[in-house]
C-alpha cells in the first residue's frame, strides 16, 4: 500500500533534496566564475603589471640589448651599468686636462673616457719608490683594486696602460677588449688600442709576477736581478699605432729601466662593490 513514511524517513529525505540543492547552486555559482578565474590566469603579466605588483614606477627607461649583431630590442630591465661599462674597444678621444696639477691621478685622468673610471676620484695604490720595487708587495697594494692605469716614466717620458679588470693574484690572465697602452705624444697622448679579442690586460695575474700587459706589450716583471727593467713589443696584443711603433718604450732595441712608476685607481665608498676585484670570466667584456 502506498502508507505514509516514518517521520525519521521523511526528514533524511527532505535533509539529501537540500544537500542537492545546495550542492547544484554551488556548482552554478563554479561554472560562473570559471571564465573570470581563467582569464586572471592566462592574462600576461606585462612589465607595468610587474612593477605594480613590487611597488615601482611604470616609467622606465628602455635600455637597447643586442644579440649576435640583430637587431636593438627595446628590453625593460634593471641593469647596473657597472658590471658592463666597457663592451667595446677604447676610444682615442681624451678629456680635458685639468690646469697646474702634475700629480699622476691628474697625468692620467685625460685618458679614462669612456672607462668605468672616467667619473670617478682617483688616488694612487702603488708607488714603487714607497712600497718597494717588488712583485709581492705590489700585489699587496694593487689586489682586489678594480680597474687601474699603469704610469711610468721610462727616459723621462711617460708610458702605461689601462687594466679594466685589475688584478687578483688568481693566476691565469685578466682580458679585456677595453684594455689600452699609451704614450705621451708632444703635448697629448696617444693610445693604442687592443689587437685581438680580451686583449691580455693582465697577462699574468700571478702574486709573484710583475706587470703584463699581453705576455710581451709592456713588461715591468718587478722581480729578480733588475726588476725595475721594462721591456715592450707591439703587434701582436696591442697595436702600433699611427706612427708603427715596434715599442712602447721611448727607444726601440735599448735596454731601459723605470725611473717612477705608479699604479691609479677609483676611490669606493666602505662597503661598496668594485667591479672586477676578484675572479673575472675569460670573455673580456669588461
Amino acid at each position: 500500500s502506498l502508507g505514509v513514511p516514518p517521520a525519521r524517513e521523511m526528514q533524511q529525505n527532505i535533509k539529501i533534496v537540500k544537500m542537492g540543492i545546495d550542492n547544484h547552486h554551488l556548482l552554478c555559482l563554479i561554472l560562473v566564475a570559471l571564465p573570470t578565474i581563467a582569464l586572471s590566469f592566462t592574462r600576461p603579466l606585462t612589465s607595468s603589471r610587474l612593477h605594480e605588483k613590487r611597488g615601482h614606477s611604470t616609467h622606465r627607461k628602455p635600455t637597447n640589448i643586442y644579440f649576435f649583431g640583430g637587431k636593438s630590442k627595446q628590453i625593460e630591465n634593471d641593469v647596473d651599468e657597472r658590471t658592463y661599462p666597457e663592451s667595446k674597444p677604447a676610444t682615442y678621444d681624451l678629456l680635458p686636462s685639468g690646469p697646474f696639477d702634475f700629480s699622476p691621478e691628474a697625468i692620467v685622468k685625460p685618458l679614462l673616457k669612456q672607462t668605468q673610471l672616467q667619473n670617478r676620484k682617483l688616488k694612487v695604490i702603488y708607488n714603487a719608490k714607497k712600497d718597494g720595487w717588488d712583485a709581492r708587495k705590489f700585489h699587496s697594494k694593487v689586489d682586489g683594486k678594480g680597474a687601474s692605469v699603469v704610469l711610468a716614466k721610462v727616459r723621462g717620458q711617460w708610458i702605461g696602460g689601462y687594466n679594466p679588470r685589475g688584478w687578483a693574484s688568481l693566476g691565469g690572465s685578466r682580458p679585456s677588449v677595453a684594455s689600452f697602452l699609451f704614450y705621451k705624444k708632444g703635448f697629448s697622448w696617444q693610445k693604442l688600442r687592443v689587437n685581438r679579442t680580451g686583449g691580455m690586460a693582465c697577462g699574468r695575474d700571478e702574486y709573484d709576477q710583475g706587470i703584463y700587459f699581453g705576455s710581451d706589450s709592456f713588461v715591468i716583471p718587478l722581480n729578480g736581478q733588475r726588476p725595475r727593467s721594462v721591456a715592450s713589443r707591439l703587434g701582436y696584443y696591442f697595436e702600433t699605432g699611427p706612427g708603427n711603433r715596434s715599442t712602447l718604450l721611448p727607444v726601440a732595441g735599448a735596454d731601459a729601466t723605470v725611473d717612477e712608476l705608479y699604479v691609479i685607481s677609483g676611490v669606493y665608498a666602505p662597503g661598496e662593490d668594485i667591479p672586477n676585484s676578484g675572479g673575472v670570466t675569460d670573455l673580456g667584456l669588461y
